[in-house]
């Protein structure tokens, strides 16, 4: 009989490069799908291929990012599925198992990580590499443009009062000094309009906090994002969109949403949309995370970089009937586990349109 399915350990760290053990026996289709089955295929770049740029000697994990000074451009992310789907189109040859560890002054975020459900505190023996360690990171090329990718090690919702993930993008923007900033993943759909495989690139981000954060200030603060750069929609073709998006059901073509309504939502908690409206998320937005607006917010600190955020919806609207939020969370699960990685594909392409138009000139 298959176990209960922990949601929020499972989308945090489902990893498809390499799935952890401890996910056998919850019934999960990705688990014993082949490894060529698990992760994108490759797309046919019409330029300005995305190109790892491994770095001999490989870094200290102790080593600060001072070294990327000057580099054009950050892509951030945050779940092992959304780094492995990334990694498989922009650096396909380092997949995250090779990506460098961060761990640069580690010692003082660890007062600041209270939460008993962090990835950073986790002492399970298949999250070494996430155990008090602030990410993984990995350079490539786009075109011109010197990219930085990162996986962050922190997460608003699960890392307790402090927020520490906040200081971790100014730390990482003042040592880069980045033109521009990407922050970019998966996220569940919210509304019947919103499928699966659909791309969001959102001109605001805000914040829906009802559970841990309510009482602060920002709860419900809204960022704006900065105007996208002429040709990135036109960039984002079928073309590239189709090799990936066919192995989703009814092999879709991705709707790009850019309208004025088309937020981004950050909650404080793990939600998602299902046709009861349980979390209230409908009306608010396109897509809900754990993650962007607090990007918006720490860029605030740091005037002058472009800030994208860019989601897929690897969940869309989840049928729920009969109201049992337990079969609708495992539902999430089996999607975003066996789609996951393929819709991510979507917003990975989208990223690289967006780095592609700003720096090719």
């Amino acid at each position: 009989m298959a176990r209960k399915i922990d949601i929020d350990d499972l989308i945090l760290n489902y990893d498809p490069e390499i799935p952890p053990r401890r996910f056998r026996g919850l019934g999960l289709e990705a688990m014993t799908a082949a490894f060529e089955e698990r992760l994108p295929r490759p797309v046919p770049w019409p330029r300005s291929s995305p190109t790892a740029t491994p770095l001999d000697p490989p870094p200290a994990e102790t080593d600060s990012l001072e070294r990327f000074a000057g580099y054009d451009a950050v892509v951030m992310t945050w779940t092992s599925a959304e780094a492995a789907a990334l990694a498989a189109l922009f650096t396909p040859n380092h997949l995250p198992s090779q990506w460098y560890e961060y761990r640069h002054g580690v010692v003082t975020y660890v007062p600041l990580v209270t939460g008993a459900r962090a990835p950073f505190n986790d002492k399970q023996k298949d999250m070494a590499r996430y155990y008090h360690s602030l990410g993984l990171y990995f350079p490539c090329t786009v075109g011109k443009a010197k990219v930085l990718l990162f996986k962050s090690g922190l997460h608003l919702d699960y890392d307790g009062p402090a927020v520490p993930v906040k200081r971790l993008v100014g730390e990482i923007v003042q040592a880069i000094k980045p033109k521009v900033l990407i922050t970019t993943g998966t996220g569940g759909g919210i509304g019947k309009s919103t499928a699966l495989g659909d791309i969001i690139i959102a001109p605001v981000v805000k914040f829906d906090c009802t559970t841990q954060f309510k009482d602060e200030k920002w709860a419900t603060a809204p960022y704006n994002s900065s105007p996208l750069p002429a040709g990135a929609l036109a960039a984002i073709t079928p073309t590239l969109l189709k090799v990936n998006s066919s192995q989703l059901p009814g092999a879709p073509t991705p709707k790009i949403w850019n309208g004025a309504t088309d937020a981004i939502v950050t909650t404080d908690f793990f939600g998602f949309d299902d046709s009861t409206d349980h979390f209230k998320l409908q009306g608010l937005g396109r897509v809900c995370d754990m993650g962007d607006a607090m990007v918006g917010q720490a860029l605030h600190a740091v005037p002058g970089i472009k800030w994208y955020a860019i989601r897929n919806a690897s969940d869309p609207q989840i049928a729920n009937p009969s109201g049992n939020m337990e079969a609708a969370n495992k539902e999430a699960g089996q999607i975003y586990t066996k789609y996951g990685p393929f819709t991510t594909a979507g917003s990975a392409i989208a990223t690289w349109a967006v780095l592609e138009t700003t720096f090719s000139h």
